[in-house]
């Protein structure tokens, strides 16, 4: 049956059969159910089938081919075409962390507002476009041009995202649902990794800005999915009792929530420094972004590994694990000196982001569907991570230079994880109990 009609534990009283049929009448308007009758002239709904999960990968693919090369390649960019420094790239990221994550927080909100005049396919067509648009300002050269692009792809990359993640979960349950998730996610990771080794001939020239120029016809491009949505994402299909979970599931989930986003406060520091990382140590500037994207590779393999293999379900070690390569990877990697040795700690870096990232997801979703990606709450979640770490930076640097810089990172990091940690005690003292 229809969830959205399923009575909420705080209702004091189900739903009227006059209120079903409102909200039925809703639905059918915004497409998300069709209504069809019968020879007495009585009237029946069904959901709406589920976006197409070839059309939606395409999609996602060349989106995150732009959106991703973006939020990786633009310091890289803004550092060989434009000579910021170092402080300056960490404001940039600042900035743009702040627009995406005021957008998603308040996107869903907004696109209950737009669903009075557009269906959230239509919205999303539009956002590709507005990309095209903001990409294009980058031709004049002007570093205010460049900051608006970065400002505007963020805004729409916020609003974009959840409304493609709606359309992945949507209409679809069970191992349906969590095989789309995988591939999703693989696919994503690939398209980021590829954006940034594509990128790194452009900066054998003096306009390695066309890279971000490019972005708005590749997201431009995935306009020719659309007519494979539906007008609106349909509704979550129940089917049947949620299955039982381990307890241990609910522990582990609350724990790689904490530690999600510190995941990005780690991301969003090191991103804006590996132009400068890769030049201190001799990378020619066209080698740069193929080198650094050494994590998204890894990144890609091991999120393989983790939606393959079982071995690592309700391990309060794989959290450890994974902390433990990230936090490792990243002090490696800001440090290094050779680019053997920065090629292997971002491979860890990598590694480590995978496993949090995953583990996060997975938990979500084991534990109830309407919580996997809380759509752009999850999003602005992670673009807080982003802020943090470039702040952090900047306060570091102030106060004690790059090794400040490391240390405040490495610090909030830290008490992040306490969290996480406090998570695992909870959870032993009650197993101690039992």
């Amino acid at each position: 049956m229809l969830a959205p009609f399923m009575p909420r534990d705080d209702q004091a009283q189900p739903p009227t059969i006059q209120e079903l049929a409102r909200e039925l009448d809703a639905l059918a308007a915004r497409g998300q159910v069709t209504r069809e009758f019968d020879a007495h002239g009585e009237s029946t709904f069904t959901a709406a089938r589920p976006a197409s999960l070839p059309a939606l990968m395409v999609l996602s693919f060349l989106c995150s081919l732009g959106t991703g090369s973006l939020w990786t390649g633009l310091p890289f960019v803004a550092e060989h075409d434009f000579h910021f420094t170092k402080s300056e790239n960490m404001w940039l990221a600042v900035a743009e962390s702040a627009v995406y994550a005021v957008v998603a927080f308040g996107s869903g909100n907004l696109l209950k507002r737009l669903g009075a005049v557009a269906a959230p396919r239509t919205v999303l067509g539009g956002i590709l476009v507005f990309t095209l648009a903001m990409c294009l300002l980058t031709l004049t050269g002007s570093v205010a041009a460049l900051i608006a692009t970065a400002l505007g792809v963020s805004a729409a990359s916020a609003m974009m995202w959840p409304i493609v993640e709606s359309y992945l979960s949507s209409g679809r349950h069970g191992h349906a649902l969590r095989s789309a998730v995988g591939v999703f996610n693989i696919v994503w990771t690939t398209a980021t990794a590829a954006g940034l080794v594509l990128m790194g001939p452009v900066f054998a020239t003096d306009y390695s800005r066309i890279a971000i120029v490019a972005i708005g016809p590749v997201c431009a491009l995935a306009i020719v999915c659309l007519p494979w949505f539906p007008a609106s994402p349909p509704p979550h299909l129940e089917d049947g009792l949620p299955p039982a979970v381990p307890p241990v599931y609910r522990p582990l989930r609350s724990a790689s929530r904490a530690l999600l986003p510190t995941s990005y406060l780690l991301i969003g520091t090191i991103g804006p420094m590996l132009p400068y990382i890769t030049g201190n140590i001799g990378i020619a500037p066209e080698w740069q972004t193929p080198v650094s994207s050494t994590w998204h590779a890894v990144r890609v393999l091991a999120m393989l590994a983790m939606w393959r293999l079982a071995f690592w379900h309700g391990r309060w070690s794989t959290l450890a694990v994974g902390g433990a390569l990230m936090a490792g990877g990243f002090l490696l990697a800001m440090g290094a000196g050779t680019v053997p040795a920065l090629m292997m700690a971002l491979a860890a870096f990598g590694a480590g982001h995978a496993v949090l990232y995953y583990a996060s997801l997975y938990y979500a979703m084991s534990v109830g569907h309407a919580e996997v990606d809380a759509g752009g709450h999850f999003e602005a979640l992670i673009g807080v991570g982003y802020i943090s770490g470039p702040i952090a930076s900047l306060v570091g640097m102030s106060l004690a230079g790059e090794f400040g810089a490391r240390g405040l990172v490495l610090a909030l990091a830290a008490v992040a994880s306490t969290l996480a940690a406090r998570e695992w005690l909870r959870w032993r003292r009650s197993a101690v109990a039992r």
